[in-house]
């Protein structure tokens, strides 16, 4: 124990002049702002704080750390925006802070969600065909399913990454 001791005393005796410079301390400060945010915003998709509460936390936290840069919240929510989910909360949000953002992106995800219907559309008729030519299985009782098919994952892949470029110019 006494070696450990010893040694963390040289180290610390070695490091007592160091100081963080003042870009380290803001990336430190701005780093935790952002940790704190996520955390609100967390507590706002669970529902356990409103959009007013959530608004007035954030406010504080700004000036808590002195960051008032709008930005940064803004693209906080806008990672949150997920093609493939429900993002009512986050839209909602964004049309009290952001209309123009918020109305964009809901165009977006509106398209995004017309072609990945389409996509399911084309995919289950090209199944069904499959079925029908290769195995002789007809009947409205035949269900395909898109999500077995690999063109279709590949297709809706292509088309989740060109959305998601498409939100991330709206940040």
């Amino acid at each position: 124990m006494g070696e450990i001791k010893s040694t963390l005393d040289l180290v610390m005796e070695k490091t007592k002049n160091l100081s963080l410079s003042p870009e380290e301390k803001a990336e430190q400060k701005r780093a935790e702002f952002e940790k704190r945010l996520q955390g609100l915003l967390q507590q706002y998709a669970d529902d356990a704080v409103s959009m007013d509460t959530l608004k007035d936390h954030i406010r504080m936290l700004q000036e808590e750390f002195d960051l008032h840069d709008a930005t940064v919240p803004l693209d906080a929510v806008f990672t949150r925006i997920d093609p493939d989910k429900d993002n009512w909360r986050w839209l909602y949000l964004l049309d009290t802070v952001a209309p123009a953002a918020a109305n964009s992106l809901k165009e977006i995800l509106s398209e995004y969600d017309r072609k990945r219907a389409d996509l399911g559309v084309a995919s289950g008729k090209r199944i069904l065909e499959q079925f029908a030519q290769h195995h002789g299985i007809r009947g409205s009782a035949v269900v395909p399913n898109p999500r077995k098919d690999s063109p279709y994952q590949e297709r809706l892949a292509a088309l989740r990454g060109e959305t998601q470029k498409r939100i991330d110019t709206i940040r």
